[in-house]
């Protein structure tokens, strides 16, 4: 059986990359965010009468929309796993603190 030692030393680990994930995600957030911002402030740009022409299936909107719904998505469940990995670290951490006081 695994030692308390061994199980927060794969646990640290495992929060380490689950940490590296969340910020992979995080970017790729960022970079779904603002290509989406730049596309509509171009299309705000436009004149009137060529936004008033305009169909939303001409312009790119709705695969960045569906893109940074992905990317959103992929990043709140890193966040969690990452929150959920740090609790375990904290109670692995308090019960390891607990035995070497006893």
């Amino acid at each position: 059986m695994a030692s308390l030692h061994d199980k927060l030393h794969q646990l640290e680990e495992a929060t380490a990359t689950s940490h590296n994930l969340l910020l992979e995600k995080e970017t790729k957030l960022a970079a779904a965010s603002a290509t989406l911002d730049a596309a509509k402030d171009k299309l705000r740009s436009l004149n009137p009468e060529a936004q008033a022409d305009l169909q939303v299936n001409d312009t790119e909107l709705p695969e960045l929309l569906e893109a940074k719904m992905i990317a959103q998505g992929e990043y709140d469940e890193a966040k969690k796993r990452y929150e959920t990995n740090q609790r375990y670290v904290a109670v692995l951490r308090e019960k390891l603190a607990k035995a070497n006081n006893t």
